[in-house]
């Protein structure tokens, strides 16, 4: 069971309708936590209870990544325990803006690794997970304007963000157990504006790689 079609199309004709109605990514993220809980109830369970009792529901904000990573300015370097070790440097776990987990990572593991705030119970979990965790990751970045001027420098600055989240989400994607088990099955990145300047905004996207293991999604109105 997928879950980006029909989240995106709705977001996207949230958006087209009244653009200007979102001030900010977080608006945007609330409206998607909306809709995905509106699917979700659709197509099954929207909350879930581990295998040590608690109900959690499936949908989250600011998720951290399986994975430790550098990501200093616009870089991004995925991180290896072993090179972590080795050098002792700083390397954060990053965060994922909006996931659905799977009805089974949550039935299968208790609370403590479900929510992934734990990094050390939940490397200790890794051996004996047999589903991935995630059905859906999504990535958001919003180019708003609220006047026809062209702000070209904030926009560089906005693609800049998306070319980050997205290898990001690449790393995401290539993330495995050790039975070659996924963590994630599907990941997109959603770009949103309202810019008078679309075209100007397509061409710097032109220049991100596509990766046909992660959606690159543009709603500009």
């Amino acid at each position: 069971m997928t879950f980006l079609k029909p989240i995106f199309s709705k977001i996207k004709s949230t958006f087209e309708e009244n653009p200007q109605r979102f001030f900010t990514e977080h608006d945007i993220h609330s409206e998607l936590a909306l809709i995905a809980n509106s699917v979700l109830t659709e197509r099954g369970p929207a909350l879930v209870r581990t295998n040590d009792g608690f109900i959690v529901g499936r949908v989250h904000h600011e998720y951290p990544t399986p994975f430790r990573c550098y990501m200093k300015g616009r870089e991004f370097r995925f991180i290896s325990e072993q090179e972590f070790k080795a050098k002792k440097g700083r390397a954060d776990r990053g965060s994922l803006d909006f996931v659905i987990f799977n009805i089974d990572y949550i039935e299968s593991n208790p609370l403590m690794v479900v929510a992934g705030k734990n990094y050390v119970e939940f490397l200790k979990s890794i051996k004996k997970n047999q589903f991935p965790a995630l059905d859906l990751a999504v990535e958001v970045v919003y180019f708003p304007t609220f006047d026809e001027k062209p702000h070209f420098g904030i926009m560089k600055r906005r693609v800049e963000s998306v070319i980050q989240d997205y290898q990001k989400l690449i790393a995401l994607m290539e993330w495995q157990y050790a039975d070659s088990m996924p963590f994630c099955k599907e990941a997109a990145m959603m770009l949103f504006s309202n810019t008078s300047f679309k075209e100007k905004l397509k061409d710097l996207l032109s220049s991100i790689t596509i990766d046909k293991r992660v959606s690159l999604l543009s709603v500009l109105s």
